[in-house]
């Protein structure tokens, strides 16, 4: 086991790493990418926006596009339902669409694209490519470790390189500074003016659930989310960013430092370092915003150490707050993940404990932490168990005043017998909100991976507005208030304590068999599911274990899905 540890973990002090920064006064991480004025920055929230987003950006590109990504699928549809054909030709609804689609700035050869229906990766990317735009796509590599999580990237380079795509597979990662090391990022750059980062992966599985296009109401099953491979797909929550201003030539650069290294290693094409790499002057009415990164050590020579400014970021801002703390994440691990559901195969990790005796910290001083995880995550159940056991222990004080609080999400659908089945939301988001101040999203999970081995990427808001406007469109998203009730949402203090009333009103309705009100439920442990009375695995949770009468899923359900 110490040899396992030497080769994929490090062994600094946790307590050596907030030290560094506790004396901190500004939001902002340093050694890597400035922050910088005159940003605008769009939180973009679940894969319907953020997809359809990103697909009229990629058409209306005329010089570049850089993407990079975990994973790709180029047959992911990326505009469905209505948003691709609100009706028959010459109807007034699909005259609307058209209409909208002309005033965003699509010419009249994507429109007809569009109302086509070929809005595939495959074919947003190729529609560009065949119109003289360089589109760039660099993938992450993984089969060159044995193994890979979704789909074969040799396969998707094989698709989009048909259609003139140059797609780039970075096996950077072969250094293997932890066992379970991923190049994570999910950006783009579109003709320098624009960017986009955040969790979306382009992507969903061949031989699973994971279609990462999802609506706000995340139902548990929806024709336009199941296609022909694949079975019903877990409802996903999903949080990514459109960028305008100074920081896109970070992400850029950020793309470009990737893509020249790994060209170099294969002889391949650099044509990306070619681009102009300058920055946009300040926007008006732009914002203070940073780019942060983890570089995994020993994995790229330009950041042969790594970077970690994405720890330092949350650390520095957790320290600043001063009334509440808000974080969905898909993790909150405090050991090193090694591949296995067992916390005996890890060691605590620094990097997750840096953050984690912050929010201890934070706790202490009278700020209220509430945070939102899966409650089937695809791994490490018991250890984001673990991270929020070691928060109760840490500040008992807060756990007894009720400034802790812990949620996931689920979604209902109804049988043909007219029975209420309940299936988990994922929880893919990686943002933090901190006083209604500040905020962040990207890539990076709270754990060892997204904080020290992974390659991740974040951006950070200093802006009340954008802030407050972030923490009521996610907050109504879960709860589904009426409009009396969202006006209440407006005081964070009121905003708790109603998710704290949805997630036992809900638990309540699972218990009686009936319809869920939003999504709100509370995160069952192990210790408390007995006490509750509720089925529990400790690596799925309680919702995928619901069996019998009203609370089970479908025969035809639930049998595709085990």
């Amino acid at each position: 086991m110490k040899r396992l540890m030497r080769l994929f973990g490090r062994h600094e002090h946790p307590a050596s790493i907030p030290g560094r920064i506790a004396s901190a006064t500004s939001w902002w991480a340093s050694g890597d990418m400035p922050a910088r004025a005159g940003c605008r920055v769009r939180p973009l929230i679940d894969g319907r926006e953020a997809m359809h987003a990103m697909c009229i950006a990629f058409l209306r590109a005329e010089r570049y596009i850089l993407l990079a990504g975990w994973d790709i699928q180029a047959n992911l549809l990326m505009v469905r339902g209505e948003d691709a054909r609100a009706g028959e030709d010459g109807s007034p609804e699909q005259e609307h669409l058209i209409e909208q689609l002309r005033a965003v700035g699509l010419g009249e050869d994507a429109i007809t694209l569009w109302a086509s229906g070929q809005l595939r990766v495959v074919d947003v990317l190729g529609f560009a490519a065949q119109r003289g735009v360089h589109v760039g796509v660099l993938l992450w590599d993984a089969y060159h470790l044995g193994s890979h999580l979704t789909n074969d990237p040799e396969v998707e380079r094989e698709e989009l390189s048909a259609v003139g795509v140059d797609c780039l597979l970075d096996d950077s990662s072969r250094a293997i500074t932890h066992l379970t090391q991923a190049l994570h990022q999910k950006c783009a750059v579109v003709d320098g003016r624009t960017a986009f980062l955040g969790g979306v992966d382009l992507t969903a599985q061949y031989t699973g659930d994971y279609d990462r296009w999802d609506t706000h109401h995340h139902p548990a099953m929806s024709p336009e989310r199941l296609a022909e491979w694949s079975v019903p797909a877990h409802p996903w929550h999903d949080v990514h960013t459109i960028i305008e201003g100074p920081s896109v030539a970070d992400v850029q650069h950020n793309i470009v430092q990737r893509w020249r290294e790994v060209a170099a290693r294969h002889h391949h094409d650099d044509w990306p370092a070619h681009l102009s790499a300058a920055t946009h002057a300040p926007l008006s009415g732009g914002v203070m915003a940073q780019v942060t990164r983890t570089i995994p050590p020993r994995t790229y020579r330009f950041a042969p150490d790594g970077i970690t400014t994405i720890r330092d970021m949350y650390v520095r801002a957790i320290g600043l707050a001063r009334s509440f703390i808000y974080c969905e994440n898909q993790y909150l691990w405090p050991e090193v993940f090694l591949g296995l559901d067992s916390l005996r195969w890890g060691e605590r990790s620094p990097e997750a404990m840096a953050v984690l005796e912050a929010m201890g910290a934070a706790l202490d001083r009278g700020v209220a932490l509430t945070l939102i995880l899966p409650d089937h995550p695809n791994c490490g159940r018991r250890f984001s168990d673990g991270g929020i056991a070691w928060l109760k222990q840490r500040s008992p004080a807060a756990v007894a005043a009720g400034r802790l609080s812990v949620f996931t999400l689920g979604a209902h659908e109804r049988d043909s017998a007219g029975h209420f089945a309940y299936r988990p939301v994922y929880v893919h988001a990686k943002v933090a909100i901190i006083d209604d101040q500040w905020w962040t999203a990207g890539s990076a999970n709270l754990n060892s991976r997204g904080l020290h081995s992974d390659a991740e990427i974040n951006i950070s808001v200093q802006d009340t507005v954008t802030a407050h406007d972030l923490r009521l469109r996610l907050w109504s998203e879960h709860l589904q208030p009426t409009a009396a009730e969202r006006r209440s949402l407006e005081d964070p203090g009121e905003g708790l304590k109603a998710m704290q009333a949805s997630a036992q009103a809900n638990l309540e309705r699972v218990r009686r068999g009936e319809a869920l009100v939003g999504h709100m439920l509370p995160y069952v442990a192990a210790e408390n599911a007995e006490q509750l009375g509720l089925p529990f695995s400790p690596e799925h949770g309680w919702l995928d274990n619901l069996e019998g009468g009203a609370g089970a899923l479908p025969t035809h359900y639930a049998n595709r899905y085990l």
